[in-house]
């Protein structure tokens, strides 16, 4: 048996569009080029795939039966084509971006780069110690969005990507969840959980230590942690919202800032002078143009509040 790709997508688009001239038109050729095809691709097959007895062609039991087969072939020509076109237009094979905040924040960007650039994967790295920088500075990522460091090396670039609430929180059992406004003393006595990068690197952290303090750099360990009253834990709010809104954990609302919520600052993390491709230089321009942000507890837009 012979048949050709051109075949099975003649057989394809003349049973979509209804017609052998109405699928010439589509692919740009003669009705007796899509014709022949057809009956080639029948010959070789050994079957008819239309009934040609009334003025328009119909498809036969056969070729209802093979025409779900032929759609999946030519799909498949259809993406292989385009990867090879990606390839010959020198796109990466794939694209390394470290996430130190919750990744949903920029999935609208995630979603536009898989329709953009599907034959591009898209590997996506935890950033140990919640360092995304350190990921970019060794390129180990092209890109990198985390919460703000105070200072950055001067080998990168950094744009703000918008601000995200962070919170305190305890389980609703914990002593510290019974206080109506608990000060930087009553927290000093109780275990602190923290993620290991922003208890000494976030703005005004320095003034939330404790007697103890366990860490980890793991968001999910750290809720797990705070659930079982283990301590008081401070969390992107994002993240325990369905926890605050169900009871059980609490935010506290300190004595020192009781009218404030804090805000952290998210960054898009780039190395400077690294020549970036096609593929790398939007995803960098999309990223760039997406706001990070959330409502406060006060339905405040967090990217209107400074």
């Amino acid at each position: 048996m012979r048949l050709s790709l051109e075949q099975v997508e003649a057989f394809v688009l003349t049973a979509k569009h209804g017609s052998f001239s109405s699928a010439a038109r589509a692919l740009g050729r003669t009705q007796s080029t899509i014709s022949s095809a057809i009956a080639y691709l029948e010959i070789a097959l050994g079957v008819e795939l239309f009934d040609r007895s009334s003025r328009l062609p119909t498809l036969t039991e056969a070729g209802q039966a093979l025409l779900p087969e032929a759609r999946a072939l030519h799909d498949r020509a259809v993406t292989f084509e385009r990867h090879g076109d990606a390839l010959a237009d020198s796109d990466s094979p794939s694209v390394t971006l470290a996430i130190g905040i919750p990744p949903h924040q920029i999935m609208p960007v995630l979603e536009d780069f898989s329709e953009t650039f599907p034959h591009t994967d898209l590997i996506i790295r935890n950033p140990d110690r919640g360092d995304a920088s350190g990921l970019v500075l060794a390129d180990e990522a092209e890109l990198g969005i985390a919460f703000l460091l105070p200072e950055y090396p001067d080998e990168l670039g950094f744009h703000q990507m918008g601000k995200l609430l962070m919170t305190h929180v305890a389980h609703r059992d914990h002593p510290l969840a019974t206080m109506e406004r608990p000060g930087f003393d009553e927290l000093r006595g109780h275990r602190h959980l923290a993620y290991i990068t922003h208890s000494s690197s976030l703005p005004t952290s320095e003034y939330l230590q404790s007697t103890q303090t366990w860490h980890t750099d793991s968001y999910e360990a750290l809720t797990w942690l705070a659930r079982s009253g283990l301590g008081w834990a401070t969390l992107p709010r994002q993240l325990v919202l369905p926890e605050i809104e169900s009871g059980e954990l609490v935010e506290l609302q300190l004595d020192a800032y009781p009218f404030t919520d804090w805000l952290v600052s998210v960054d898009l993390i780039w190395r400077r002078g690294r020549r970036l491709g096609r593929v790398e230089q939007w995803l960098l321009e999309r990223l760039r143009g997406h706001r990070v942000h959330e409502v406060g507890r006060d339905g405040q837009d967090t990217t209107r509040l400074s």
